[in-house]
């Protein structure tokens, strides 16, 4: 789990320290989400975002091991309890309403865990 939590950190500092509005992610907008998993739910629960954003979440735990997964787009984290922060990043590269998951076993309440992302048609 130690190393879990030594990449989470990395990418936290590299997230947080990566200019904006510049760089590798400067062609679309970055939305960056503080999320926090919890017997049994995700808050926030919804996440909305617009198509060719990069989308960057940032999840804790409140109590016990949980996990996010958005198999969408390839999203499959282990959070570990303690709190310590887990970042991903992707890009919300088509429009819809995803399911969000806990993908490790947290009790008898696991497979209500869900949230959803909802990607939104890019305005022209």
């Amino acid at each position: 789990m130690g190393k879990h939590v030594s990449r989470a950190a990395l990418w936290v500092a590299v997230l947080w320290l990566a200019p904006t509005g510049a760089g590798a992610f400067a062609a679309e907008p970055t939305r960056r989400f503080e999320v926090t998993a919890s017997r049994y739910k995700f808050e926030p629960s919804r996440i909305e975002v617009t198509r060719g954003d990069v989308v960057d979440l940032v999840v804790r735990s409140a109590d016990t091991d949980h996990g996010i997964a958005i198999k969408a787009f390839k999203v499959k984290v282990p959070i570990p309890k303690g709190g310590e922060p887990v970042a991903v990043s992707f890009v919300a590269s088509r429009a819809g309403t995803f399911t969000i998951e806990c993908s490790e076993y947290c009790g008898s309440g696991h497979k209500r865990m869900r949230g959803e992302l909802v990607v939104a048609e890019r305005a022209q």
